[in-house]
Protein backbone atom coordinates (compact mmCIF):
# COMPACT_ATOMS: atom_id res chain seq x y z
CA UNK A 1 0.00 0.00 0.00
CA UNK A 2 2.85 2.40 0.85
CA UNK A 3 4.48 1.76 -2.55
CA UNK A 4 1.23 2.72 -4.32
CA UNK A 5 0.94 5.89 -2.19
CA UNK A 6 4.58 6.89 -2.97
CA UNK A 7 4.08 6.30 -6.71
CA UNK A 8 0.79 8.24 -6.69
CA UNK A 9 2.38 11.13 -4.78
CA UNK A 10 5.33 11.20 -7.22
CA UNK A 11 3.00 11.25 -10.22
CA UNK A 12 0.92 14.11 -8.79
CA UNK A 13 4.10 16.04 -8.00
CA UNK A 14 5.44 15.52 -11.54
CA UNK A 15 2.11 16.51 -13.13
CA UNK A 16 1.96 19.63 -10.94
CA UNK A 17 5.44 20.72 -12.06
CA UNK A 18 4.57 20.15 -15.73
CA UNK A 19 1.34 22.16 -15.39
CA UNK A 20 3.28 25.00 -13.76
CA UNK A 21 5.81 25.04 -16.62
CA UNK A 22 3.00 24.97 -19.20
CA UNK A 23 1.20 27.81 -17.41
CA UNK A 24 4.35 29.99 -17.41
CA UNK A 25 4.98 29.36 -21.11
CA UNK A 26 1.36 30.03 -21.99
CA UNK A 27 1.44 33.32 -20.02
CA UNK A 28 4.56 34.53 -21.88
CA UNK A 29 3.03 33.79 -25.28
CA UNK A 30 -0.24 35.46 -24.26
CA UNK A 31 1.62 38.59 -23.07
CA UNK A 32 3.43 38.85 -26.40
CA UNK A 33 0.23 38.36 -28.42
CA UNK A 34 -1.62 41.00 -26.38
CA UNK A 35 1.24 43.47 -26.78
CA UNK A 36 1.54 42.81 -30.51
CA UNK A 37 -2.19 43.24 -31.19
CA UNK A 38 -2.39 46.42 -29.06
CA UNK A 39 0.65 47.92 -30.78
CA UNK A 40 -0.65 47.07 -34.28
CA UNK A 41 -4.07 48.53 -33.50
CA UNK A 42 -2.59 51.72 -32.02
CA UNK A 43 -0.22 52.20 -34.97
CA UNK A 44 -3.05 51.74 -37.48
CA UNK A 45 -5.04 54.48 -35.73
CA UNK A 46 -2.08 56.85 -35.35
CA UNK A 47 -1.08 59.73 -37.61
CA UNK A 48 2.44 59.99 -36.25
CA UNK A 49 4.71 58.49 -33.63
CA UNK A 50 7.89 59.64 -31.94
CA UNK A 51 10.24 58.64 -29.14
CA UNK A 52 10.56 61.20 -26.34
CA UNK A 53 12.55 60.32 -23.20
CA UNK A 54 12.40 56.57 -23.95
CA UNK A 55 8.63 56.72 -24.45
CA UNK A 56 6.88 55.91 -27.70
CA UNK A 57 4.13 58.48 -28.27
CA UNK A 58 1.45 57.65 -30.83
CA UNK A 59 -0.59 60.68 -31.89
CA UNK A 60 -4.09 60.27 -33.30
CA UNK A 61 -5.93 62.75 -35.50
CA UNK A 62 -8.44 63.49 -32.69
CA UNK A 63 -5.58 64.77 -30.45
CA UNK A 64 -5.53 61.66 -28.25
CA UNK A 65 -2.23 60.02 -27.49
CA UNK A 66 -1.08 56.54 -26.50
CA UNK A 67 2.20 56.29 -24.61
CA UNK A 68 4.39 53.18 -24.53
CA UNK A 69 7.14 53.16 -21.90
CA UNK A 70 9.69 50.49 -22.75
CA UNK A 71 11.54 49.04 -19.77
CA UNK A 72 13.86 46.05 -19.57
CA UNK A 73 11.29 43.81 -17.81
CA UNK A 74 7.97 45.22 -18.99
CA UNK A 75 6.24 47.53 -21.47
CA UNK A 76 3.70 50.00 -20.11
CA UNK A 77 0.88 51.25 -22.36
CA UNK A 78 -0.91 54.38 -21.17
CA UNK A 79 -4.08 55.71 -22.77
CA UNK A 80 -6.69 58.11 -21.44
CA UNK A 81 -9.04 55.16 -20.89
CA UNK A 82 -6.71 52.66 -19.20
CA UNK A 83 -3.16 51.55 -18.49
CA UNK A 84 -1.82 48.15 -19.57
CA UNK A 85 1.35 46.40 -18.47
CA UNK A 86 2.93 43.75 -20.68
CA UNK A 87 5.40 41.57 -18.76
CA UNK A 88 7.93 41.06 -21.54
CA UNK A 89 11.70 40.98 -21.36
CA UNK A 90 12.98 43.67 -23.75
CA UNK A 91 16.49 43.03 -25.04
CA UNK A 92 16.75 46.13 -27.22
CA UNK A 93 14.66 48.61 -29.17
CA UNK A 94 15.42 51.06 -31.93
CA UNK A 95 13.43 53.85 -33.56
CA UNK A 96 14.34 55.31 -36.94
CA UNK A 97 13.05 57.06 -40.05
CA UNK A 98 12.99 54.96 -43.20
CA UNK A 99 13.10 57.83 -45.64
CA UNK A 100 14.42 61.35 -45.11
CA UNK A 101 12.14 62.67 -47.85
CA UNK A 102 9.02 61.22 -46.24
CA UNK A 103 9.12 62.00 -42.52
CA UNK A 104 5.94 59.96 -41.90
CA UNK A 105 7.65 56.67 -42.79
CA UNK A 106 9.03 55.44 -39.49
CA UNK A 107 9.91 52.10 -37.94
CA UNK A 108 10.13 50.81 -34.39
CA UNK A 109 12.17 47.64 -33.94
CA UNK A 110 11.79 45.79 -30.64
CA UNK A 111 13.87 42.74 -29.74
CA UNK A 112 12.07 40.59 -27.13
CA UNK A 113 12.92 37.43 -25.23
CA UNK A 114 9.92 35.07 -25.24
CA UNK A 115 10.31 31.44 -24.10
CA UNK A 116 14.12 31.84 -24.16
CA UNK A 117 13.94 32.75 -27.84
CA UNK A 118 14.58 36.13 -29.43
CA UNK A 119 11.75 37.76 -31.36
CA UNK A 120 12.52 40.74 -33.60
CA UNK A 121 9.29 42.71 -33.96
CA UNK A 122 9.12 45.53 -36.50
CA UNK A 123 6.31 48.09 -36.37
CA UNK A 124 5.92 50.40 -39.35
CA UNK A 125 4.06 53.68 -39.64
CA UNK A 126 3.83 54.57 -43.31
CA UNK A 127 1.32 57.34 -43.89
CA UNK A 128 0.89 59.50 -46.94
CA UNK A 129 -0.28 63.06 -46.51
CA UNK A 130 -3.47 62.15 -48.38
CA UNK A 131 -4.24 59.39 -45.85
CA UNK A 132 -3.87 61.84 -42.98
CA UNK A 133 -6.07 64.44 -44.66
CA UNK A 134 -8.75 61.83 -45.42
CA UNK A 135 -8.65 60.56 -41.86
CA UNK A 136 -8.85 64.03 -40.37
CA UNK A 137 -11.59 65.46 -42.56
CA UNK A 138 -13.51 62.58 -44.05
CA UNK A 139 -12.89 59.84 -41.45
CA UNK A 140 -11.75 57.44 -44.18
CA UNK A 141 -9.04 54.81 -43.94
Amino acid sequence: MSIIIVITYSLFNLIGKQLSIFNNEHTQVLEYNLFNSAMMSDINKANDFNIVDDKLILKNYDNTEVHYSINRHYILRQHTIKTDTFNLQVINYEFYNNDTYKPLNKTLQVKLNVLNDTINAHYFLNKDHSEIINTMYFNED
